[in-house]
């Protein structure tokens, strides 16, 4: 009993949880670009307005690749062991 009592003791923490739910769900590298970009838009300086363009579009460009997940990492792997076997 008393392990079940530490496993929800480590599940209870806070960094313990951020950590997971960045494996199950990860950061998003399109959404970061385009939060960049739209700041970059709308600063007052004009010449920033160039490379806010450029970061929303290299974010619209990114969300058409899925992020990658422990389930993907793991069926790409065993692919590619198998093709390896294959060869030997």
């Amino acid at each position: 009993m008393s392990e079940r009592a530490d496993l929800a003791r480590l599940l209870a923490d806070t960094r313990t949880r951020e950590s997971l739910s960045q494996v199950v769900r990860p950061n998003s590298i399109s959404r970061t670009l385009r939060k960049a970009g739209v700041a970059l838009v709308l600063a007052p300086d004009p010449i920033t307005a160039v490379p806010g363009a450029i970061m929303l579009g290299a974010s619209v460009a990114a969300k058409r690749k899925e992020p990658l997940s422990a389930a993907s990492v793991f069926a790409e792997t065993q692919k590619l062991l198998s093709e390896i076997g294959s060869l030997l």
